[in-house]
């Protein structure tokens, strides 16, 4: 380390064909073909410069690595070395290809343990997400599997190295730099005699990556959400509820929002009218404005360019009275939601029966969800969307007092961690003293995030003032939640002992 002035990561040239020569016969010269030839190291330049690099050391080579593009399709998961390179004539290089291979990577005895082997590793999985690739793949050596050939097959070895039983330090290395195993490859290179010829295929995959899309407009990454904190208030008819919500809509609306959060039950208002008739009577009236809701939320989401999420009202259905909301979609289709677990005064009130309905649903902007109020408080709903490829959890909700509104809070919170997801809660506010049952609301509308270095520290992106009638706008990135399901501090989804449990619908 004292004699370390320099160390650069350098495009290898020609000129650099000498050293590499140099350096491989010293480690491989029991190898038949222990280095590449002049007319190897050019044709490999010709075809892919960006491909090829370097690590000097006070202007020496002192490690590099090789890399070709390939189509992977069009390979066979048993392949050899010879094969993957066009036995050495690289003619398997394809620009247009989607998987960056590596075929060499070397650092020099003496600067082993400096970690110059992850920089070039760095350097390749950095290429691999601006060329836009799927991934990385290579064929690993397994140089200590000579010892062991006698009584482990390579499965075994392998499987021993990763429990640390066994020290091999190309795979530990490989291992502890994000790569994995995804099959063993017999006679891989020919006369790799402490290898036996086995080889692992380690892979790396680009989580960055994004399917080349035909259509004109691709799906967004960065998804803004407009919450909408509604204020109960008298209103004389369901025209004058309708015109309240197009405002608001409207509103997140201009500020190009992809997505408007309504709460749960925003329209009990127009239950005033009913209040003679008490209480279960009353709401089974307000679910006869629920069609018209629906077919004018769809109105509002195609002429305003967003996603609805209508918060919820009741619907009856063969005299069973439900929780539902729609999903309102700027493509003019329009699917249901349902309240699954209704709580014991719903119930003695209302006569609400619980669904046993439970879906993602497929946006121009991901997969989404949508739990009503109660339901956020089960975590095994939310676990069963963020299995589907749930990306945001909308809540919907209708709370009272401030202990009850923390319970949907702190399990928002909860489902977001849990599930590596965004959880976007909206509610009422205000008081309401001509609908029974619905005499005071408090809410404290808000967006949460998992808990990692790439988001909040308290997992909060942003919230409301509480019980004030407003829109919050939040934008938030899914590609951070790509990036937190495979390298994130803990990986919550990706660690689930699913060998000993299993959540899933009956």
């Amino acid at each position: 380390m004292d004699t370390i002035d320099k160390i650069e990561l350098t495009y290898l040239s020609l000129e650099d064909h000498a050293n590499i020569v140099a350096l491989m016969e010293d480690e491989y010269r029991h190898l038949d073909d222990s280095s590449w030839t002049y007319q190897e190291f050019s044709t490999l330049l010709k075809k892919f410069p960006k491909g090829q690099v370097g690590i000097k050391i006070n202007g020496s080579l002192a490690g590099f690595a090789l890399s070709i593009v390939v189509d992977y399709s069009k390979l066979d998961d048993s392949h050899t070395y010879k094969e993957i390179t066009g036995n050495y004539t690289f003619d398997t290089h394809d620009d247009d290809g989607d998987t960056l291979y590596g075929i060499d990577i070397f650092i020099r005895k003496k600067y082993r343990g400096l970690r110059l082997g992850r920089r070039l590793y760095e350097f390749r999985q950095e290429l691999c997400e601006e060329l836009n690739l799927k991934g990385i793949m290579f064929g690993g050596r397994l140089p200590n599997y000579k010892k062991y050939a006698d009584r482990l097959t390579p499965r075994e070895y392998i499987a021993k190295v990763k429990a640390k039983e066994i020290h091999d330090p190309v795979l530990n290395f490989q291992l502890s730099n994000d790569f994995y195993v995804k099959r063993v490859l017999r006679n891989y290179l020919e006369g790799d005699v402490d290898s036996c010829e086995y080889a692992s295929l380690m892979a790396w995959d680009n989580i960055y990556y994004s399917k080349p899309s035909k259509k004109p407009m691709p799906q967004k990454t960065v998804i803004r959400l407009g919450l909408i904190q509604w204020q109960v208030r008298p209103f004389k008819n369901i025209e004058e509820v309708l015109e309240q919500a197009e405002y608001f809509v409207d509103a997140v609306s201009n500020y190009r929002s992809d997505f408007a959060l309504f709460p749960e039950f925003f329209n009990a208002p127009l239950m005033a009218t009913f209040n003679h008739l008490g209480e279960a009577q009353a709401i089974r009236e307000l679910a006869k404005f629920t069609p018209i809701f629906e077919k004018e939320f769809s109105r509002l989401a195609i002429t305003y360019n967003i996603n609805i999420i209508t918060g919820s009202m009741p619907e009856l259905i063969d005299n069973n009275l439900y929780n539902v909301g729609f999903v309102a979609k700027r493509d003019g289709t329009v699917e249901k939601y349902e309240k699954i677990h209704v709580t014991s005064d719903e119930q003695k009130v209302w006569g609400l029966k619980g669904s046993n309905k439970l879906k993602t649903f497929n946006t121009d902007c991901g997969k989404i969800g949508v739990l009503i109020c109660y339901d956020s408080e089960f975590p095994e709903l939310s676990r069963i969307l963020a299995q589907d490829g749930m990306k945001i959890l909308f809540v919907p909700f209708l709370t009272d007092t401030q202990n009850c509104y923390s319970r949907v809070k702190i399990c928002a919170q909860a489902r977001a961690v849990e599930n590596e997801c965004y959880v976007a809660i909206a509610g009422c506010v205000g008081n309401l003293p001509q609908v029974e049952n619905m005499d005071i609301q408090y809410a404290q509308s808000a967006v949460f995030t998992p808990c990692d270095f790439a988001f909040p520290p308290d997992g909060i992106k942003a919230q409301s003032t509480p019980n004030t009638e407003m829109i919050l706008v939040v934008d938030v990135d899914l590609e951070l939640l790509n990036e937190l399901h495979n390298v994130g501090s803990v990986t919550n989804l990706k660690d689930r002992r699913t060998d000993i449990y299993e959540i899933r619908l009956k």
